[in-house]
């Protein structure tokens, strides 16, 4: 079982498994995201999650932290460098 990732910026749309990271989705997908640390402390791959949170991992202290400190805290913003699939057979639409 799968879960579809959308990237409206990129108008990608890709099936991935449960476990995946966001960071190796968009990148094997040639997204335009960007990515700079990579380990969740410089915030340069900030996304909105439009819908889907709940196929999400839930967000990390280190992740609370760099999005506080940028200003960052809505519900739907996210670090994508720090998330990964959770759970199978859903849907998240991701912008950034």
């Amino acid at each position: 079982m799968t879960t579809r990732v959308e990237i409206v910026n990129d108008f990608l749309a890709i099936n991935v498994k449960q476990g995946d990271t966001i960071q190796d989705i968009v990148e094997k997908a040639g997204s335009g995201l960007p990515f700079g640390c990579r380990d969740g402390e410089c915030g340069t791959c900030i996304v909105e999650v439009e819908s889907g949170m709940e196929y999400l991992s839930p967000v990390t202290d280190k992740e609370k932290k760099v999005l506080q400190n940028l200003g960052l805290t809505t519900e739907k913003t996210r670090l994508s460098c720090q998330m990964k699939i959770d759970s199978q057979n859903g849907h998240v639409r991701l912008k950034y």
